[in-house]
């Protein structure tokens, strides 16, 4: 059971109340914030019903680590640094990442820190549609380019 990737790329003006419930279980509510949950199918059910909002990927360990580094914020201003992170006994974001990809661990672990990460818009734009899926040439749904985006989003 692997790690799922999703990005938010919609806001949440004249959408379902069935659909913003779940944009807030996934823990992306405002536009351009991302999160990692399982493989599951209860995610996978909360995914499909937000599919017209979000886009999704496996993530990898190295994506992982870098959004930890830079996006990830134990308090309102206050980035995660090195202290948290030794007081779990880890020696950088490198190994909480590889931790969390094994299962050991999860993003609630770490005290105080954040659920999700804000990001910035693309560097260069969207190459293309963010009103369509990806199978119809966008961006939304299933996304397997969706890592490539989101290391111009960081």
């Amino acid at each position: 059971m692997g790690l799922l990737l999703v990005v938010n790329l919609h806001g949440q003006i004249n959408v379902r109340r069935e659909v913003r419930s779940a944009l807030r279980e996934l823990r992306v509510e405002r536009r351009f914030s991302a999160t990692v949950v399982r493989d599951d199918p209860s995610s996978l059910g909360l995914l499909d019903l937000s599919r017209d909002f979000v886009a999704w990927a496996p993530l990898d360990k190295e994506l992982l680590a870098s959004l930890l580094e830079s996006r990830g914020k134990v308090s309102e201003r206050k980035k995660l640094d090195g202290d948290e992170l030794h007081e779990l006994g880890f020696k950088g974001t490198e190994e909480l990442a590889s931790k969390m990809m094994e299962g050991e661990m999860r993003l609630s672990a770490v005290k105080g820190l954040r659920p999700f990460f804000n990001l910035s818009p693309p560097r260069g734009g969207f190459k293309v549609s963010t009103r369509r899926k990806f199978g119809e040439g966008g961006v939304l749904g299933m996304n397997p380019k969706l890592p490539e985006l989101v290391r111009r989003m960081i």
